[in-house]
């Protein structure tokens, strides 16, 4: 039976790089993001490669949902590779922001990540070997302030990860994790990465950039990905600097470039 890669958040963005790149190299494709993203044209675009793709909508924070989804893919596929790319976040005071904005947050990023490793596991185990990649980003280093429960999530998919790759590696299952730096994605995060100056500019790696080391990354059984130069050496740099200073630092940058200092 064929082989998948299944991504999450596959519609747009980095997730989109990641389909049509994974395709260009010759694996199939099961795709899954929200309803109404257009996915459909994500999957002709990846059998324009000449393999086969399936896509799905839903919402991964609805657990029902995503336990049906879950069911589909156990049932129906054999995967060689799963990319827990879907996630979100954003910059707000963590007192003005409504609960649900907290909830969507935590159950994108930590439990669909988690419920979705846990429940494909024994089918990647049994197509082994095979291979998982997880989103993280470089705020996973730094406690900032005003990115609500991001960093904190972001955290978790790090030491999440990296505590699967040390379990799997007996299972012939390669784990891996992307620590991101910013990206162009969104109109609001390019105009984020711009009032950021230079500095945004520098660190900035596009998605189609992004994808490609993530894979070679990936297909290498790197522990850790870190896509761009100046995200490595930031990488690195932040092993160093006090945990006091750089989370003081990074939340002012916060307030200034993204909150606005009002108070």
């Amino acid at each position: 039976m064929d082989r998948y890669v299944l991504i999450t958040g596959a519609s747009q963005g980095l997730g989109r790089e990641f389909a049509c790149q994974a395709a260009s190299r010759g694996m199939n494709t099961l795709l899954a993001a929200l309803p109404g993203e257009n996915l459909e044209a994500v999957c002709e675009k990846c059998r324009g490669y000449g393999v086969r793709s399936v896509g799905f909508e839903l919402d991964l924070t609805d657990r029902e949902s995503l336990m049906d989804f879950i069911d589909k893919v156990n049932s129906g596929y054999q995967l060689s590779a799963l990319i827990n790319n879907a996630g979100t976040g954003g910059s707000r005071r963590f007192d003005e922001v409504p609960l649900g904005y907290v909830d969507t947050i935590m159950k994108l990023n930590v439990m669909a990540t988690t419920v979705l490793t846990h429940e494909l596991l024994p089918n990647l185990r049994r197509n082994a070997p095979s291979r998982i990649l997880n989103i993280a980003s470089l705020a996973a280093q730094l406690a900032t302030g005003y990115k609500t429960v991001y960093p904190a999530s972001k955290a978790y998919i790090k030491q999440f990860t990296l505590g699967m790759r040390e379990e799997f590696r007996h299972m012939g299952i390669s784990v891996s994790l992307a620590l991101l730096g910013p990206m162009p994605t969104k109109q609001e995060i390019i105009a984020r990465i711009e009032r950021q100056g230079a500095i945004g500019r520098w660190l900035s790696v596009s998605p189609a950039k992004a994808a490609e080391i993530c894979l070679d990354g990936l297909e290498r059984g790197r522990r850790i990905i870190v896509p761009g130069t100046l995200n490595s050496l930031s990488f690195n740099l932040l092993k160093i600097v006090p945990d006091a200073l750089r989370s003081s630092l990074m939340s002012r940058s916060v307030v200034k470039n993204e909150i606005g200092d009002g108070r």
